[in-house]
């Protein structure tokens, strides 16, 4: 019944709400960094015609992507990380792949019993301000081969050498990592300052968001202390820093390495409240109905 009424409030008009035609949901093996380093880099949305893959994804990144709303906007228990799935589904002859969000929305609700409400709540986040410094990145080149996240699993590659690892394929263009002065040196092509804003937001407590107003796409080298990862697990490295993970992954003593390797940068990170409509997950099932 709770679903019933769900459904009712996302889908108003009186309009049935689009769904997949089946799918497939089964939970993903543990993402490793031999499989990245063969390409076999399974992660994030690829459409292709009717078939729709989202790869190694949480309930946590599925939510928004359901409700078209940033990861901060969603309410949920914390469990919503911890399992990653991958889910296999046709879009139905004649819906456009425009709306697999909603279709998404459909399988959330029937197959793991999602129920949410919308309200506004205040949130502390950080922004994103340029410093009274110089700043210290560049405009991007305008030939950096670059594709909007999420990806397709076989665009991801990452090769390592003695000299560090260069990854490349995903939204910021060639990321490389280099050894530097009391950490690693990380080298984006190409990124723009919202996009810098989510991917800092990976190892902080709350959103940072991009008050700026720098427009475009930069090239931008990010000093990470060799402390900030200590004990993470190499893939789980990569996902922070490829923007595929959630915010507070990493522990509260990476605030200060992340503040100082943006002043670096020319710019400051200043805490501030924001209203912000929240969803607000009201049930959830931790596993789906079966397949």
């Amino acid at each position: 019944m709770k679903v019933f009424f769900a459904l009712i409030l996302l889908f108003a008009q009186g309009a049935m709400p689009p769904a997949f035609e089946v799918a497939s949901i089964k939970e993903a093996p543990p993402l490793s960094i031999e499989h990245i380093q063969a390409g076999q880099f399974h992660v994030g949305l690829n459409i292709d015609g009717s078939r729709a893959d989202y790869g190694f994804m949480s309930l946590a990144d599925l939510i928004p992507y359901a409700c078209r709303v940033k990861w901060y906007r969603v309410s949920g228990p914390a469990w919503t990380n911890e399992t990653r799935w991958d889910i296999l589904a046709k879009i139905p002859t004649g819906q456009s792949a425009d709306r697999a969000p909603e279709m998404m929305r459909s399988l959330l609700a029937e197959r793991f019993k999602l129920a949410i409400h919308r309200e506004n709540r205040e949130q502390s986040v950080y922004a994103l301000v340029r410093g009274k410094g110089i700043l210290n990145i560049r405009e991007a080149a305008a030939d950096e081969a670059v594709s909007a996240m999420p990806q397709p699993a076989e665009n991801v590659r990452m090769n390592t050498t003695s000299t560090g690892s260069v990854i490349s394929g995903g939204a910021t263009g060639t990321v490389r990592l280099t050894p530097g002065p009391g950490g690693v040196q990380m080298q984006m092509a190409r990124i723009t300052m919202a996009a810098l804003a989510d991917m800092l937001s990976q190892f902080m407590d709350r959103p940072i968001v991009d008050a700026t107003g720098l427009k475009g796409n930069y090239q931008v080298t990010l000093g990470l202390m060799g402390d900030l990862m200590m004990g993470m697990p190499a893939a789980q490295k990569l996902t922070a820093i490829l923007g595929l993970g959630l915010p507070g992954m990493m522990p509260d003593t990476s605030a200060p390495a992340i503040f100082q390797a943006v002043n670096n940068l020319g710019l400051e990170l200043q805490p501030r409240k924001s209203p912000v409509e929240t969803i607000v997950v009201d049930h959830l099932e931790k596993t789906p109905t079966v397949n």
